[in-house]
């Protein structure tokens, strides 16, 4: 059976309303919306599973912008999964490790 397309506009800008308010960003709200739309559908992930990052970039202490690479942790379902559960890593953290660039 093909997969259902849960995506909506009004949530989407629902997911960035609410943990915008919370001071998460567009790119992570919209990630954890969309992670919670795959999660929620058993042909697709098994209850507890599935992986999701997000590039993107936080601000430093001082306002600078720092690139990084938000990645979910074990342990949260995706279908009920929440910004704190794909924490960021400072990329130039991660990109020794990758061929690619951010």
């Amino acid at each position: 059976m093909p997969a259902r397309n849960r995506w909506s506009d009004a949530g989407a800008a629902a997911a960035v309303e609410r943990y915008g308010a919370s001071g998460i960003s567009e790119a992570l709200a919209l990630r954890t919306f969309t992670a919670r739309l795959l999660g929620s559908d058993p042909e697709l992930v098994l209850h507890g599973g599935g992986n999701t990052s997000v590039k993107t970039s936080v601000s430093g202490l001082l306002g600078e912008s720092i690139p990084v690479l938000c990645v979910k942790g074990s342990g949260w379902d995706l279908a009920t999964i929440e910004p704190p559960a794909i924490p960021p890593c400072a990329w130039s953290r991660c990109s020794p490790c990758a061929p690619w660039r951010l």
